[in-house]
């Protein structure tokens, strides 16, 4: 068997070690948690109590 050969086969059943695994851990490994939406305690903009005349219109 020539080098090539030999490091085509190692590289293939690397490849199948692997795919093997990514397929045993998606169907063994736990359910993805849902990602958490917006906080309902905290307003939707920003507001500034130190600085307040940069929170609205300048008169």
């Amino acid at each position: 068997m020539n080098t090539g050969l030999r490091i085509a086969a190692f590289a293939a059943a690397v490849a199948a070690v692997f795919a093997i695994a990514f397929g045993v851990g998606r169907v063994a490994g736990p359910d993805p948690e849902p990602t958490p939406g917006p906080s309902t305690d905290q307003p939707a903009t920003p507001h500034s109590s130190t600085h307040p005349e940069e929170s609205g219109p300048s008169h």
